[in-house]
């Protein structure tokens, strides 16, 4: 799925949203085993969670149908009984807005598929943790304004830092239900000021492309994950900063070969007043 709905939403359930994990699993609590499963190549699973009563629970993330999705969780069960020695409960969390056409069914063999619309968002509001009341702008709602200015009161009760992390992790997933717009409308009547350079997720492409260079041991592993890492921590800064106008660059910044002029134009990003001082940059380096 697209890496800024990918990371934000790793990142929300990877707090522990108690109420919508309770939901999905009957339980309010777990504990995240962050492992590479090996293979002829490497398998990276969304998330996988050992629950309190030892069961493991293997979560994809989907925000589009894929037609590989039963083969993917096929093989991923069989790596995680050969790493665990048991095998997983396996859901494919769907955050789409059309309906999903994937199989999850072959022989004896199948996996759970949860639309993430069949919650009411009214169960995740009731919740004291703030990733529970993010993820319920993804949820089945009656009124959605309403459900947007619920949200934001109780994301406006935060600490200003983390009410501005919160923020940011609203904006980045408001657009799988295209509601970017209102959202930003009722960000606009709160106290906070949001900046890039303060931004975790702006900073989790570098870190997570660092990662998987590392795994693979080789130059070109490295040199391959840190520049996807750059170019996924430019395109959440563009974004972020300068909307639509930024992310028209993207195209010109993946024209960009050298890992020192991307991470010369993310710094950039930071200072830049305009899209023009950037584009200006641009057109030196490629």
């Amino acid at each position: 799925m697209h890496q800024k709905y990918d990371l934000t939403l790793k990142k929300l359930l990877k707090d522990i949203p108690a109420k919508f994990l309770k939901i999905l699993t009957g339980y309010e609590t777990g504990r995240f085993l962050d492992i590479q499963l090996p293979n002829i190549q490497y398998w990276l699973p969304d998330l996988i969670i050992e629950l309190p009563d030892s069961s493991i629970l293997h979560i994809e993330i989907q925000s589009a149908s894929d037609s590989t999705m039963l083969m993917r969780m096929y093989l991923y069960s069989a790596l995680i009984f050969s790493q665990y020695g048991r095998m997983p409960r396996q859901i494919v969390l769907y955050v789409g807005n059309k309906p999903h056409k994937m199989k999850n069914k072959i022989g004896t063999y199948s996996y759970e598929i949860n639309d993430i619309r069949d919650i009411n968002c009214s169960e995740l509001l009731q919740s004291d943790k703030p990733e529970d009341a993010v993820l319920a702008l993804l949820c089945n709602s009656d009124n959605m304004d309403v459900t947007i200015t619920k949200i934001l009161e109780k994301l406006s009760t935060l600490p200003i830092k983390t009410m501005n992390d919160y923020i940011l992790k609203l904006l980045n997933i408001a657009d799988l239900r295209k509601l970017s717009d209102k959202v930003k409308k009722g960000v606009k009547n709160m106290p906070i000021t949001i900046d890039v350079r303060e931004s975790t997720l702006f900073q989790e492409g570098l870190i997570t492309g660092k990662q998987e260079g590392l795994i693979t041991g080789k130059q070109e592993g490295l040199f391959e994950g840190k520049r996807q890492g750059l170019l996924e921590g430019i395109e959440l800064g563009l974004e972020l900063k300068f909307g639509l106008a930024g992310l028209d660059l993207m195209n010109i910044v993946r024209a960009v070969n050298t890992l020192d002029k991307l991470e010369e134009f993310k710094n950039l990003i930071k200072t830049a007043s305009s899209v023009e001082a950037l584009k200006e940059f641009l057109s030196k380096s490629v």
